[in-house]
């Protein structure tokens, strides 16, 4: 009876710091939390002002349009600069095999709304998911993100008027 009482007590106690924990957490303005990202931004663009020779080997690449080479040589992901162009590389793969691709079915002529939509989306997470770009394909980044977002945010109004239908 003293055990169940005592972990009885354990749990409450326990439940009881993380609904503490979590009032805490929901306090945070959102003047704290831009403050919070704008100083990991301003820290990620510090530790950028001086690119590795590796950065440089891949924004060349980047520049060439050699994604495959990119992923190639930062498959391993073994840094945080090997992971980001990946995901910069992987974007454009991604965006080049969009581009290859039919979503129309050629037997009943009908657009494939939900694969068109992933596949921008996979466009866009990569994207998010790098968090420095190179000053030399900034704008073809730029441009990258907006056009996958238009194309996912299109589609998915599509998906939603079929199942409106």
């Amino acid at each position: 009876m003293k055990k169940v009482l005592s972990l009885i007590l354990l749990l409450l106690l326990v439940l009881t710091a993380c609904g503490t924990q979590e009032k805490e957490e929901a306090k945070t303005t959102p003047e704290q939390t831009k403050t919070e990202e704008g100083t990991s931004a301003s820290k990620d663009s510090e530790t950028k002002k001086e690119l590795t020779a590796e950065d440089q080997k891949f924004t060349n690449l980047m520049v060439e349009k050699n994604y495959e080479a990119v992923i190639k040589d930062a498959i391993n992901l073994k840094t945080e600069e090997q992971k980001n162009f990946y995901y910069l590389a992987s974007a454009f793969i991604k965006n080049n095999e969009i581009q290859a691709k039919s979503y129309v079915d050629p037997t009943t002529n009908e657009t494939d709304v939900n694969a068109a939509k992933t596949d921008y989306m996979v466009v866009v997470n990569y994207l998010n998911r790098a968090k420095y770009v190179p000053d030399e394909i900034k704008a073809e980044v730029d441009e990258l993100r907006k056009v996958s977002e238009e194309k996912a945010a299109f589609y998915t109004e599509e998906l939603e008027k079929q199942a409106a239908k």
